[in-house]
Formats: structure tokens, sequence, C-alpha cells
């Protein structure tokens, strides 16, 4: 979703999902058909309601006005997100969309005049340049010691977090890949696409893992041969996806994983495989920055998104939670079989490999 020339007002109030609910309490649906459950819909619905108030962020008191979220997709998510807050804390919550490196663009040339207050963005190498040039403001955020120790930057934090997969039309592959090598196979010639790293932050990560965990000279191989076989480049995240749904090519090679699940969810044929040999998930950070016009709402608003409720909802659009106490929807943290790299170690080259493929790959 791209709104790169407006911005979302999101005014109103909405809770968490029914769904979300009756999950968390163990409940289900009447079956007798005839839709009286002899009054165990009012203990359902008291149950319901205190695994709501378990898990409800109380909002500071006393605050007003607005704030600007300036946010990577999914913008379904940010969007429930605002409007839980604005129910909460009584503040609006102005969103303006786009993908990380639009955003970052756009927060380059707003540094003598900031308009953004809470920056959400996909990747983790930009966060970290800002903290260094201290463009990032000085918060700790609530719970932020029940997340991920290693979503923990200077100054930024990972909200949530996607692993990154190889998303395969069931209807399109010749066969089902289970590591990046399989798709330099003859057989996956021309149907291989993988977001441009220019614009997905997450494509950068994911290169700049590799080279942390297997050097340059076996990366650049591994790439040599994808290109050698036909894999082509373009977009972000969203476009690759759409590619490969409508069956021009067969696999996204390091695709986002949120993406992929709820498209099967909304009943398209495909597959998300973790990499053999190891992927990353990439948390996706947070911060205030320095010059926020409006500093309480935006601490009030991260505050948020670490608690439980905000958790919560990120888990219900298939994003992995930062904090481990929150069930994922699909796949959880500990589970996924990573890359060897460290996130802060990753922004020292990170730059330095991205030119180095475009270099080789695109230019």
């Amino acid at each position: 979703m791209n709104e790169s020339t407006s911005r979302l007002r999101i005014i109103g109030a909405l809770t968490l999902t029914t769904a979300l609910l009756l999950t968390a309490c163990g409940s289900v649906e009447d079956t007798n058909g005839n839709g009286d459950n002899s009054g165990n819909n009012d203990d359902a619905g008291a149950a319901a309601d205190a695994a709501d108030s378990e898990i409800a962020w109380d909002a500071p008191e006393d605050l007003e006005g607005s704030v600007t979220l300036y946010a990577a997709n999914p913008q379904g998510l940010n969007e429930e997100l605002a409007e839980e807050f604005t129910e909460a804390a009584g503040v609006d919550v102005e969103i303006y969309g786009d993908t990380t490196g639009s955003i970052t663009a756009r927060l380059d040339a707003e540094w003598d005049n900031p308009q953004a207050d809470v920056v959400y963005i996909a990747s983790w190498g930009p966060a970290a340049a800002y903290a260094a040039e201290g463009r990032i403001a000085d918060y700790t955020p609530e719970f932020s010691d029940e997340i991920h120790e290693d979503w923990i930057g200077d100054g930024f934090y990972g909200r949530d977090g996607s692993a990154l997969a190889l998303t395969v039309n069931t209807n399109a592959t010749p066969s089902t890949p289970s590591d990046w090598e399989d798709l330099t196979d003859p057989e996956f010639e021309n149907l291989v696409l993988m977001p441009d790293p220019r614009e997905s932050g997450t494509a950068r990560d994911l290169i700049a893992a590799m080279v942390s965990s297997w050097g340059e000279e076996e990366t650049w191989e591994l790439f040599d041969a994808l290109f050698d076989n036909g894999m082509d480049v373009q977009g972000a995240n969203g476009p690759a996806l759409d590619a490969v749904t409508a069956g021009s090519y067969a696999v996204v090679l390091g695709g986002v994983d949120y993406s992929a699940y709820s498209a099967i969810d909304a009943g398209e044929a495909l597959e998300v495989v973790f990499a053999e040999s190891g992927t990353m998930v990439s948390p996706r950070p947070f911060f205030i920055l320095e010059d926020a016009p409006n500093p309480e709402n935006a601490e009030a608003l991260v505050d948020f998104f670490l608690s439980q409720q905000g958790q919560a909802t990120s888990a219900e659009h298939n994003m992995i939670p930062a904090q481990p106490e929150v069930p994922a929807q699909n796949v959880d943290y500990d589970d996924v079989n990573l890359l060897d790299y460290d996130l802060d170690a990753l922004e020292a080259d990170s730059e330095d490999i991205l030119d180095e493929f475009v270099s080789r790959y695109l230019s």
C-alpha cells in the first residue's frame, strides 16, 4: 500500500478482535444449532472480558492532541494499532505510510523541519544510522525489558518482526525448494524473483546476513548462480509477492513471511519455506525523533507498541511479536533456523554490501 502523497487520519475506537479474545480464553462457538448456550454464553463473555483486561494497556492521563507516525507496511496493522491507541489514550494518530526507502528519504528531507514524531521501518540499518547521528530521542519505552534482547538498539527497538523465506506458488513451481541453492537448479530458470534491496530493507538485511554468516566469496557465488539462472529483481516485497501469486514467477527469494501468510489466509496457493541453511528474522524498528513535535504523545505511542495489547495485535497480523510471552500466529522466533549474524554488526557493512550487490547485478 503506497500512500506517499497522503496521510491517513486515524480517529476512532477499535478493541482487540473478537477472534483474539475467544482464542485467548479458549471459547468456542455454540454448536447446538439453536443459538442457546444454556447460560454458557455469559460465562464465555466474562472470560473474554477477563482476558481482554489482562492485556489491555493503561494509557497515561491527560493526553490530548495528535501524534504523527511514519510507518512502513503492513498498513492494515499500523491502522489497527493507531485505532486501539486512540481509543485508549484519546490521541489521534496521523499516518504517513510508504516503503522504508521512501520514509527515510522523506525524513532526510525534513530534518530542518521535522514532521514525524514516531518512525517505524522495516530495516534495522537505517535506525542504527540515525541513532549514531544523534537523531533519535533518548527514551526507554515501557515493557522494553520484556522483548528479545537482540531487538534492543541504541534508542530504537524492534516492534515486531518478519522471517525471510522462500515464498512458493504451489501451482507454478516445478518442485518445492528447501534451500536458497535449490533455486540455482535449471528447473527454476527464469522462475525466481527477489525484492530489490534498494527498495526493500529486509532484502538488504538478508544479503548482509548471508555475507556475515558465509563470507563474501560464498555469498557472491550463490548470487552469481542465481542470476545466471535468470533470477529477476524488482520492486519491494509487496509487488514481488503479487508477481509470484499471479504465477509470473514461481518463488520469491527472501520474501517477508507475514505477507505470504496473509495471502494464504485469503486463499492463495502459496507455501512458506524457511531455508535449511538458515535465514534471518528481521526486527522492524521504531524510534522517536529527537525533535519530535509531540514528544509526550510519542512516548505513549511507543509504550503501547510494546504492551501485550499492541503485541497481540501484531501477532494477529502474522508478525512475530517482540515479546516472547505473546505467541506468534505461525512461527515463533526461536523456531527459525538463523544465519550467524549480529544486527548491530550488520549496519557497519550493509551499505558497502548493498553497493557491491548493485554493482554486480543491477547496474
